[in-house]
């Protein structure tokens, strides 16, 4: 018969009597550690939601624009696109969901499907979006100028 505290005993120590692995060698055995872990749901659970990301780069874009109104220099366009640009890439991310159908390795032979799935997000972006018409028509102006002194200056 084996005494349960003899066996749990040679596991600690090892066969020779040694001490096993150190804990962090054991901690990496196994994958990630509790503090890890623990980080890992703290991040999900402080995560802000989506709403909540496009309200703040929304209001942020609204400071930006009217940067952009009152002062239209290259520094301030560049901010305003790209927080533009930031505000557009998520809420994309969060509102649709693009799937491929269909036979073929490559994204060209496939049919893609596109699904909204945040109405509110969707919402959002066309409201921003319209909003922001005048800033978007300063935006496009500065641009096409600063085209225009590149091919003036070259």
């Amino acid at each position: 018969m084996i005494n349960v505290n003899d066996k749990l005993k040679s596991f600690r120590t090892g066969v020779n009597g040694r001490k096993g692995k150190t804990r962090a060698a054991g901690t990496a055995a196994l994958g990630r550690s509790f503090t890890d872990h623990l980080v890992q749901q703290v991040d999900e659970v402080a995560k802000p939601s989506l709403n909540q990301q496009l309200d703040h780069l929304r209001l942020a874009l609204d400071d930006a624009g009217a940067n952009l109104e009152r002062n239209p220099s290259l520094g301030n366009l560049e901010v305003f696109k790209a927080l533009l640009s930031n505000l557009i890439s998520t809420a994309t991310k969060g509102a649709y969901q693009v799937e491929g159908i269909g036979a073929g390795w490559s994204a060209a032979e496939k049919h893609h499907v596109v699904k909204l799935i945040d109405h509110e997000a969707e919402e959002l972006l066309q409201l921003v979006l319209s909003e922001q018409k005048d800033k978007i028509k300063i935006a496009t102006k500065l641009v096409h100028i600063k085209g225009l002194v590149v091919d003036l200056l070259s």
